[in-house]
C-alpha cells in the first residue's frame, strides 16, 4: 500500500495460488476488467486511473511476474478453412502450404508457421492443420501444453480461503496504529454511474460475439438488408 501526504494512493493486492498457477500457463497478460474468462493475478485500488496509477500498479505486478522473452503484454473452427487448402510436402516435418492468394511454411516438429498464428497462439493454424491432415496425423498433437485440461486442472489446484468474520480475525500487532485517510478527491458532476463499464468483447457488449446480427429489413440473422431476398408482406 502506498500514501501520500498521509492519505491513501495506492493498494497492490496478488494472491500466492494465482501467482503459482500462472507459471503453468501461456504466458499472456492481458490488462482488463476480471469478469470476462480471465485469469486474476493481480488487483489494485487507486486514487485514480491515470498514468502515474498505471505505472505504479504495472511495478508491483513486475515484482511478482518478472519480464521474460516468453511474457506477452481453441481447433474445430479452424477445420473447415483448412481443408480447403493445397498442401505441398517438402520434406518430414516441413510443408507448404497454399490458398488462392497465398502460400505459407509449415513446420510441425517446430511448430511453426509463417503466418505466425501458429507460434503466437500456441494452437495449430490452418495451416498446420492442413499438413498434419496430409500426413494423416492428429492437429491435437501440435497444442501446446499449456492449453491441456490437465495444465488448467494443475493452474486452478490451489484455493484462495475466505477470511471469515474480520471480529474473530489475527491481525499484526501495529495494525492498530496504523492510519488511512482516503485521498483527496474532486467530486464529479453529474450522476455517478451506477453500472459498471463493460469491455469490448463481453457478452452483450455492442460488437462481441454475442451479439447476434439481424437484417433491418426482415428481422432474421445471417445477412443484412443489402443482400437480403426474402419477400416482405
Amino acid at each position: 500500500m502506498l500514501m501520500l501526504r498521509g492519505k491513501f494512493k495506492y493498494a497492490f493486492v496478488a494472491f500466492g495460488p494465482s501467482i503459482r498457477g500462472f507459471s503453468l500457463m501461456r504466458r499472456v497478460i492481458a490488462v482488463d476488467d476480471g469478469n470476462y474468462h480471465l485469469y486474476p493475478l493481480a488487483f489494485a485500488v487507486v486514487d485514480a486511473e491515470n498514468g502515474a496509477s498505471w505505472k505504479w500498479f504495472f511495478r508491483g505486478l513486475s515484482q511478482k511476474i518478472p519480464d521474460a522473452s516468453d511474457l506477452v503484454f481453441k481447433l474445430v473452427s479452424r477445420l473447415g478453412a483448412a481443408m480447403l487448402l493445397n498442401v505441398y510436402q517438402v520434406d518430414r516435418s516441413e510443408f507448404e502450404v497454399k490458398n488462392e492468394t497465398m502460400k505459407f511454411v509449415v513446420d510441425l516438429e517446430k511448430r511453426h508457421c509463417t503466418c505466425n498464428v501458429f507460434d503466437i497462439d500456441k494452437i495449430p493454424c490452418i495451416h498446420a492443420i492442413a499438413a498434419a491432415k496430409h500426413i494423416k496425423r492428429d492437429e491435437n498433437r501440435f497444442v501446446d501444453a499449456s492449453h491441456l485440461t490437465e495444465t488448467w486442472a494443475k493452474a486452478y489446484a490451489e484455493s484462495i480461503h475466505p477470511g471469515g468474520e474480520l471480529s474473530t480475525s489475527t491481525y499484526p500487532e501495529n495494525i492498530d496504529e496504523l492510519s488511512c485517510p482516503p485521498p483527496a478527491t474532486k467530486k464529479k458532476s453529474g450522476r455517478p454511474p451506477t453500472k459498471r463499464k463493460r469491455s469490448v468483447g463481453e457478452f452483450g457488449v455492442p460488437g462481441s460475439k454475442s451479439q447476434s446480427h439481424k437484417c433491418s429489413r426482415c428481422g432474421t440473422g445471417g445477412h443484412n438488408k443489402i443482400t437480403c431476398q426474402r419477400p416482405i408482406g
